[in-house]
């Protein structure tokens, strides 16, 4: 499993949607206290519900993942979120990884 924390991802570790993406968008994504993002009932008019793999993966394979998430100029975490505003790098070498090896939906 990884985690979050750990500093140095590589090719040989396997990413899964459930153990590491999840989290990560617990943390980033979901929004929290009465701000509810990327979920099935959002209020706050987010596109995508990334509480499913294919909501997310939807997002990687029309390529806003990469120009939102990924492009440093992106606007994803928002200024505006209730949740941390900055992914960490950790975070998105997570991400990385698993847009590279496929998006396996685990």
């Amino acid at each position: 499993m990884v985690l979050p924390s750990d500093p140095v991802l590589n090719d040989s570790v396997v990413v899964t949607f459930s153990k590491d993406i999840v989290p990560i968008m617990e943390t980033y994504c979901y929004g929290t206290g009465g701000q509810n993002c990327h979920v099935s009932q959002s209020n706050q008019g987010a596109s995508g519900d990334f509480t499913t793999c294919i909501g997310l993966v939807d997002k990687v394979n029309n390529g806003s993942m990469e120009t939102r998430v990924f492009d440093p100029e992106g606007d994803m975490p928002p200024s505006y979120s209730l949740s941390p505003t900055e992914l960490t790098d950790s975070a998105l070498q997570i991400l990385k990884l698993w847009v590279n090896q496929g998006t396996s939906c685990d």
